[in-house]
């Protein structure tokens, strides 16, 4: 089309007025986008139809403006520069807000990861207890000898002084075995290792609702090479514990236990009462 009406904008073939369209009696040359842009140092242009009362740009002449309702629409070109219409490379998205809000991602992802592993106490983290890697030592033997006859030989001791004091005995709870031996490697960490101590906030939160009164958190400590058998150590155990121990007391119903070997051969025997 090389004619369009000066009013609508409607185009025709021919310049031959009036419009099909609204009966203006005037037609254009019909403006074609430019796309020779080398001669005219690298602007692009195109014919906008600007409103005389409130400058709203409209891509035709159909008047009245979309904006104010005026009805005078006067013709302009516009020129666009490439540099307008480049795209952006990754390295100019690279703010410093970007750069901030990463920053504060990786240190989220790194609490996760150290609460997930049990390096970071996280409140709130989750209530799965977390494993403690790179111990020190053994946790499986001390020697010869086997940790869960240990454990094992520890509670019967414990049953049998509390049945002969007329008190019940204590069962033992899966889920406060789990935090004994966390609590108990972080303790090993701590001394042989790297690692630290969790706090009792975060001791009670593993615990969660496996001790409805409250608990408390007892460790000892023996010397593997002191023993012979299994048996022997675990009544040690029981009885280093019934010296002073709130495991004696009838209240106690519920506990859990670990033991694990140091480098040196100390035993450690962390257990959970409630």
């Amino acid at each position: 089309m090389d004619w369009r009406c000066e009013w609508c904008g409607k185009p025709h073939e021919e310049n031959d007025p009036p419009c099909d369209n609204c009966g203006h009696g005037t037609f254009e040359e019909a403006v074609v986008r430019r796309t020779d842009l080398a001669d005219d140092g690298g602007l692009e242009s195109t014919t906008v139809w600007v409103c005389t009362e409130c400058g709203r740009t409209h891509t035709k002449h159909s008047p009245p403006c979309s904006r104010c309702g005026n009805h005078k629409l006067v013709k302009e070109e516009q020129r666009v520069d490439d540099d307008e219409l480049s795209v952006p490379s990754y390295f100019d998205l690279v703010t410093p807000r970007y750069v901030l809000g990463l920053v504060v991602v990786l240190a989220l992802a790194g609490l996760f990861v150290g609460g997930l592993t049990g390096v970071i106490d996280v409140p709130g983290f989750g209530n799965d207890v977390p494993a403690v890697e790179n111990v020190p030592g053994e946790a499986d033997t001390a020697g010869s000898i086997d940790l869960a006859t240990v454990e094992s030989a520890y509670l019967d001791t414990v049953n049998e002084t509390r049945a002969n004091a007329s008190d019940d005995g204590v069962s033992r709870n899966e889920r406060l075995d789990e935090v004994a031996a966390f609590t108990n490697q972080r303790l090993i960490k701590s001394e042989y290792g790297d690692g630290s101590l969790p706090t009792r906030d975060r001791i009670a939160e593993l615990v969660g609702d496996s001790c409805q009164g409250g608990f408390a958190v007892e460790t000892y400590t023996l010397q593997s090479s002191d023993y012979a058998s299994g048996d022997t150590l675990g009544s040690a155990f029981a009885a280093e514990q019934f010296a002073d121990s709130e495991i004696s007391a009838a209240s106690t119903t519920t506990v859990g236990v670990d033991t694990h070997t140091a480098p040196n051969g100390t035993v450690f025997l962390t257990q959970i009462v409630c």
